[in-house]
């Protein structure tokens, strides 16, 4: 009998001391899975994006070169940068205050990529709200946005404009413009085009209003709206 304690007493301590060991390594091993798996989710992400994202905000998320999906031809971006350190920095970045959002920037990229933005261009992703992505996939996308938050991008000054107190000061503090090359810059890929449109056309404004007849109406007051 007394052997018999011996012996379990000895396989429990060993049981023990081995135990022990594997949970010493059990924190690393664990963020070594952590890390492979947020691979994974960056890099389902990564194709996710481009099939999806890339036509609206741009092959780098800059949304400085965007293309049609059906032609590939080159177009004005319409959304707005996500490689960008208005949205991506800091513990409460320029986006988020400028939304008022209350809970966390990974919440806010969530969010918005799953119901999209309710008058905007961007539509609902999440299959819970009528898009074509499982969960999964949504999340894999708001992981891969998250992943262009670098140092080098945060230590980039984020740029906000001081709007003027009035209309007379903000015109007050425009240069001499050129038509000729408004015209121009009017129809390049980046320019006015993408969003209001062909002058000549008013049906061709696919996202902001036609600007054609900006002349005649631009000093137009409607009450309780401008």
């Amino acid at each position: 009998m007394q052997v018999k304690i011996v012996i379990g007493t000895i396989s429990l301590m060993l049981t023990m001391i081995i135990l022990g060991f594997a949970a010493l390594g059990e924190q690393s091993r664990l963020a070594e899975f952590t890390d492979a798996r947020l691979g994974r989710q960056i890099e389902g992400g990564a194709e996710l994006y481009q099939s999806q994202c890339a036509t609206c905000h741009g092959v780098n998320g800059k949304s400085e070169e965007c293309y049609d999906a059906a032609t590939g031809e080159i177009i004005g971006c319409i959304g707005l940068p996500l490689n960008n350190n208005g949205l991506l920095c800091g513990d409460r970045s320029v986006r988020m205050e400028t939304l008022n959002w209350e809970g966390s920037k990974e919440a806010l990229i969530r969010a918005t990529i799953a119901s999209g933005r309710f008058g905007t261009e961007m539509p609902t992703w999440s299959q819970e709200y009528g898009g074509p992505l499982r969960g999964d996939e949504i999340e894999d996308l708001t992981k891969f946005v998250l992943n262009w938050e670098t140092e080098a991008l945060c230590a980039a000054p984020v740029f906000q404009y001081e709007w003027p107190a009035t209309v007379e000061e903000l015109l007050a503090n425009f240069p001499d413009g050129d038509a000729a090359r408004g015209a121009e810059l009017y129809v390049t890929p980046y320019g006015c085009s993408g969003c209001h449109g062909n002058l000549e056309d008013p049906a061709s404004a696919t996202v902001g209003p036609w600007q054609g007849n900006l002349a005649e109406e631009g000093a137009t007051r409607v009450e309780g709206l401008s």
